[in-house]
């Protein structure tokens, strides 16, 4: 049985643990200005606006699989999040992001005979360093071998669920694949360097924009934005990202898959939020927004508490802060939350 989504993203615990593998301390705050990067993080290429609007998570899977890969194949559906780490923007929805895009690949791409990629060496040559995901595509980036995957999309499916695809299409060097039966309404296109899986709103078209953006032929999101280019920038560098630009912070619940929906970010016109893994048992968090007269009390008051040496920093409309965790040797899962059977 193939799990809600929303049960998905209701076990974040099992990431607010499993992406930082750790425990957080609460440490008094401190206030320092925190300098934009001059580098963008590369998978900003992948990404465009819709409507003037984006939700994105990332993952540098190629650093997460070392640390947490374990975990994260260990979470199981009825995982909730822990209060202390519900009520962090620093921690919550990154690890919503991060779980949503895990989950993508074994579920979504279990239909298409992909969905073993992050965790089964021994069965495909091909091989993972970055996820993207937006609400119009989803990005595997790596070293792909496309004769591999042509192999499984076109294979004749040996189960109900699993879909047969058949190339009909070319879009700047990747191959397009599309169902063989029934309307396009999933579409895949493979390149050497990555795969790009389109399955809701017009496939094709979303396809185009991404690759597009990523060739350089498109605009891309931080070139039509500098709100998002400069919170990009400034905390978009770490191993899970989530973000969102246009229309304000939004919930899970209005259609949104990253969910900023926190006191003092009702009026962010971009946010950011990353974590980094340092090394066993400890990792950084770093947070930027844009925020039409922010409240600097209340986000003093929210912005990394479940973390270690905080800082806070508002110049105008701009917002940025970082923490740390780390872990006290506790385990991992004694953080996990499962609810009580009656």
């Amino acid at each position: 049985m193939t799990p809600k989504r929303r049960d998905v993203l209701e076990f974040a615990a099992a990431t607010a643990t499993a992406t930082a593998a750790t425990v957080g301390t609460t440490g008094s705050l401190t206030v320092a200005t925190q300098e934009g990067g001059e580098e963008l993080p590369a998978y900003t290429e992948w990404l465009a606006l819709e409507d003037g609007a984006l939700e994105f998570a990332s993952l540098d899977w190629a650093t997460i699989d070392d640390y947490v890969g374990d975990e994260l194949a260990e979470a199981e559906p009825d995982d909730e999040v822990p209060a202390e780490y519900e009520a962090d923007p620093m921690i919550a929805p990154v690890s919503e992001g991060a779980l949503s895009t895990y989950f993508f690949v074994g579920l979504d791409l279990g239909q298409y005979r992909l969905g073993g990629i992050l965790d089964d060496d021994d069965a495909f040559d091909s091989s993972v360093s970055d996820l993207v995901q937006t609400p119009e595509t989803f990005v595997v980036i790596g070293s792909i071998e496309p004769a591999e995957i042509d192999e499984r999309l076109t294979a004749d499916p040996e189960a109900e669920f699993i879909r047969q695809l058949e190339r009909t299409d070319e879009i700047s060097g990747y191959d397009v694949y599309t169902p063989v039966e029934g309307s396009v309404e999933a579409a895949i296109a493979v390149g050497s360097d990555a795969f790009v899986v389109a399955d809701a709103g017009d496939p094709l078209a979303a396809l185009e924009t991404t690759i597009d953006a990523s060739e350089g032929d498109g605009e891309r999101a931080t070139d039509e934005s500098e709100t998002f280019e400069w919170t990009a920038a400034s905390a978009g560098g770490g191993d899970a990202v989530v973000g969102q630009v246009g229309g304000g912070a939004q919930t899970d619940g209005n259609g949104a898959f990253v969910d900023f929906s926190f006191e003092g970010l009702e009026d962010a016109e971009s946010i950011v939020s990353s974590l980094t893994v340092e090394g066993e048992g400890t990792s950084t968090g770093n947070f930027a927004a844009i925020i039409d007269d922010p409240d600097e009390a209340t986000l003093e008051e929210t912005l990394g508490t479940t973390g270690a040496n905080r800082s806070v920093d508002i110049d105008g409309d701009r917002v940025t802060a970082t923490a740390t965790w780390e872990e006290e040797g506790v385990a991992v899962n004694r953080v996990r939350s499962r609810p009580v059977s009656n």
